[in-house]
C-alpha cells in the first residue's frame, strides 16, 4: 500500500487535469516514473505494434492467397488473438515472478555499470527480455511477412555506400590529397 502513496500526487494531478483540459500536458511533465514503469510502458507499446503489425502481415498473406473469401472472418482468426493473449499474460507472469523473486530473496540491484545509468534489477532485466522478444517479433516476423523486406533494404543501402566510398578512393587515388 505504500508503493501507491507514491503515485497518489500524480493521480490527483491527472484527475484535476481531468476537469481542466489545458493542463494535461504539463501534468504529464511533471509525472516521475520508476525504471521499470517506464519499462512496462515500452512493452505495452511493443505489444500494440506487434499486434497491428501482425495483422498487416496476416493481410498481406490472405491477399497474396488463392482464396478470395472474407478477410475478417478466415484471414484473421481468433486463434491469433487468444495467442496474442496467452503472450501477453505469459510476458507480465514473467515479470511478476522475477520481481516476486527479487522481493522474497531480496536480491538487490547489480548496480549501475559503466554501460548503462540505471540500477539493473532482475524485473528490469525481466522487461528487457520481453521487450527484445517484442522487438524481433516486430522487425524480423512480422513485417517481413507484411511486404516490407528491411534486411533488403539495409543491404542496398550498405551496396550503395560501399560503391561510394570505393569511388572517393578511386578518385583520390588511396590518399587524401584532392587530384587537382
Amino acid at each position: 500500500m505504500k508503493e501507491l502513496l507514491i503515485y497518489k500526487k500524480n493521480a490527483v494531478a491527472l484527475l484535476a487535469a481531468v476537469k481542466k483540459p489545458a493542463i494535461i500536458l504539463p501534468t504529464l511533465g511533471f509525472m516521475t516514473f520508476s525504471d521499470c514503469v517506464l519499462g512496462v510502458f515500452l512493452l505495452l507499446g511493443l505489444m500494440a505494434v506487434d499486434f497491428i503489425t501482425g495483422v498487416l502481415a496476416s493481410w498481406n498473406m490472405w491477399k497474396n492467397s488463392k482464396i478470395q473469401s472474407n478477410f475478417w472472418k478466415y484471414g484473421f482468426s481468433s486463434s491469433r488473438i487468444r495467442l496474442s493473449i496467452v503472450k501477453s499474460v505469459t510476458y507480465f507472469f514473467f515479470i511478476i515472478c522475477s520481481y516476486g523473486v527479487e522481493v522474497i530473496f531480496r536480491i538487490k540491484s547489480f548496480g549501475s555499470n559503466n554501460y548503462t545509468d540505471h540500477e539493473l534489477t532482475l524485473s528490469l532485466i525481466s522487461i528487457a527480455i520481453a521487450c527484445s522478444i517484442e522487438f524481433y517479433s516486430i522487425f524480423f516476423e512480422n513485417i517481413p511477412k507484411a511486404g516490407f523486406d528491411i534486411w533488403g533494404y539495409f543491404k542496398k543501402i550498405t551496396a550503395k555506400i560501399k560503391s561510394g566510398i570505393t569511388t572517393i578512393k578511386d578518385i583520390t587515388d588511396g590518399d587524401n590529397n584532392n587530384p587537382a
